[in-house]
């Protein structure tokens, strides 16, 4: 995900910039972690990749899972940094929610290779699953709110149809989601598929939600 971890560049043991050595350090885990699992990925395969010692790694970071936490936190505030410019009041209903789809959709398909990530971690991890938790579920509840007092107050007012927004919610999150994760397989399954125009194919699904979601709401309404 090669996310930005500011430009703090202050000198560590063995004359390395420490920036550059905990970028490495994170973005040689977020490629391990994404290629061999969280279970089966080990600080010394993060090292190696990084191009630091083992006792370097350490120094950073006691734990691969608090390597693990921090990678996954750099990737969620890159999420969160791009839904909150698309919370705002006073905007239109349908600007706001194609907006978020949008937002949405697209990180994921920057990120493929992160919901499968995320849960086989899930699964197969319990010792962090509290902690991810912790990182996804609780800061999702004033988005989760927001946009749910949004599809209230425009299906009392008779603007679009009734609909639970829970659901609703989760068919956007759904769709999105199941979308890369297809696709993903496909591309393990069948070699070559959608490597000649993946931008385009899934720029047409993402349109494609747009619609449906859309339907789903206004019906015979517009």
């Amino acid at each position: 995900m090669k996310l930005n971890t500011g430009t703090e560049t202050s000198r560590k043991p063995g004359g390395r910039k420490q920036g550059n050595t905990e970028q490495a350090i994170m973005d040689a885990a977020e490629e391990m972690f994404l290629e061999h699992g969280y279970k089966l990925t080990t600080t010394t395969m993060i090292a190696e990749k990084a191009g630091v010692t083992h006792a370097m790694l350490h120094y950073y970071f006691r734990t691969k899972e608090q390597i693990f936490l921090k990678v996954l936190d750099k990737a969620l505030a890159e999420l969160q940094a791009a839904l909150r410019p698309v919370m705002k009041k006073d905007a239109p209903f349908w600007e706001t929610l194609e907006k978020g789809i949008t937002a949405h959709f697209n990180f994921l398909a920057k990120y493929p290779r992160l919901p499968q990530f995320l849960f086989d971690t899930i699964r197969f991890n319990p010792e962090v699953t509290g902690r991810i938790r912790e990182r996804i579920i609780e800061p999702s509840r004033r988005m989760i709110d927001f946009h749910r007092r949004m599809f209230l107050e425009e299906a009392a007012s008779g603007r679009i149809r009734q609909v639970d927004p829970d659901q609703l919610l989760m068919d956007i999150g759904s769709l999105s989601v199941s979308t890369i994760m297809l696709l993903q397989t496909a591309r393990k399954m069948i070699p070559g598929i959608g490597d000649d125009a993946p931008e385009r194919f899934l720029e047409e699904r993402k349109k494609e939600i747009i619609e449906l979601i859309r339907s789903r709401l206004y019906g015979n309404i517009q």
